[in-house]
């Protein structure tokens, strides 16, 4: 059984105001409600100190609905792991379903730890015809702060080799984008001119060598 986090720091909370001694049965169940209420209310938000923030998350699913709850759920429930995994998931989904009305209601997402589904295949389509734009857009956000260029127009090259990397990858993409930005070869900062860009690393055999690490710190 996956017990949540905030639970788990309830029950002990709990436990360590008997000092110690409460039946930790117990001390979970009570512990257990007592979270459960203070989730409900909104509680205290755990800090995250990693880069899976929920401000990330929440920009990237662009469905702004019951922040509040969403939140509260990235924050007390969700382990590191699981907040990962949305992440690096939500960007593939959200090219799959760009009119937003066809998409779930974002605490349902994470309720549902939707991550763990496969994007529609249809949604290659999608991505190469109507939403190549809205990539392009995460793209330069993510590569803001980098010495990598952004791109001002995705040609049909673009769109067919970032369909192709998607048909085959999808579930790479993300992560491959992310070793780019923690490469300081590939965001040219190593002093040796390795600077990369959106043409090179949507090339199929440049995006297998970043996948398997040679570019690496």
């Amino acid at each position: 059984m996956d017990v949540p986090q905030y639970a788990l720091d309830a029950a002990m909370s709990f436990a360590a105001g008997f000092g110690g001694d409460a039946n930790m049965v117990d001390a979970f169940l009570k512990g257990f409600a007592l979270g459960n209420k203070n989730r409900k209310k909104g509680g205290t938000l755990k800090p995250i100190t990693d880069e899976y923030t929920f401000n990330r998350w929440w920009d990237l699913y662009d469905n702004k609905i019951d922040r509040e709850k969403c939140e509260v759920k990235w924050h007390n429930v969700l382990t590191f792991e699981e907040r990962k995994a949305a992440t690096e998931h939500t960007p593939l989904y959200v090219a799959s379903t760009p009119d937003k009305k066809w998409r779930k209601h974002p605490y349902t997402y994470l309720n549902n730890k939707s991550w763990k589904n496969e994007v529609q295949g249809a949604g290659a389509v999608q991505l190469e015809e109507a939403n190549a734009d809205a990539f392009m857009e995460y793209f330069n956000n993510m590569f803001e702060e980098t010495k990598i260029p952004k791109i001002t127009e995705m040609t049909v090259e673009r769109r067919q080799a970032l369909n192709y990397i998607y048909t085959f990858y999808k579930n790479d993409i993300i992560p491959v984008l992310n070793k780019v930005l923690n490469s300081t070869y590939l965001r040219g900062e190593d002093g040796r001119n390795g600077r990369t860009c959106f043409d090179q690393i949507f090339t199929q055999n440049f995006f297998l060598k970043i996948k398997e690490g040679n570019f690496d710190d």
